[in-house]
């Protein structure tokens, strides 16, 4: 089983904390076995390699049933640079336990966990949702929803000035 979720950005000039919009950069994650105990593979520096590592906490938190497993981790996102790596292993975790767990949670129910864990919905609803997200959060009751988003491309030209 490989789990992919891609990163976010919530750093969206007036739509600070209500605006997110997910990228192509990828945490994939892949269960290679069920074991003894929880093993997280992964190179990324001062991220923990057992039931610690956000994403095992995450799933445990979700589905304290799930069985000790040995996974490999992989992603291109950078960790704390505004691309919601956190929300990603959130919701890496959430689709583990959702998995592992027969949970058949609904989209919503995703990003009411993940953002009750992560404390707001502006990262984790384009990260589970995909595309622009608006969301808001009123009496911890979040509501997100999903904006068009047109097919673009952005470059830039060099004129040697």
């Amino acid at each position: 089983m490989i789990i992919k979720v891609p990163a976010s950005t919530a750093n969206l000039g007036p739509g600070f904390d209500s605006l997110g919009m997910a990228v192509s950069l990828y945490l994939e994650v892949e269960v290679l076995n069920i074991s003894d105990r929880f093993q997280v593979d992964h190179v990324m520096p001062d991220i923990p390699h057992d039931e610690n590592n956000l994403i095992v906490k995450t799933a445990l938190t979700v589905y304290p049933g799930l069985p000790p497993l040995h996974l490999q981790v992989k992603s291109n996102i950078p960790l704390a640079h505004g691309l919601g790596s956190s929300s990603s292993a959130i919701a890496a975790g959430i689709e583990l336990a959702n998995h592992f767990g027969k949970l058949n949670l609904s989209d919503k129910e995703k990003v009411k966990i993940g953002a009750k864990i992560e404390g707001h919905s502006n990262n984790i609803a384009p990260t589970i949702l995909g595309g622009l997200i608006v969301g808001t959060e009123i009496d911890n009751h979040f509501d997100t929803i999903k904006a068009p988003l047109p097919d673009f491309s952005l470059g830039s030209l060099c004129t040697g000035i």
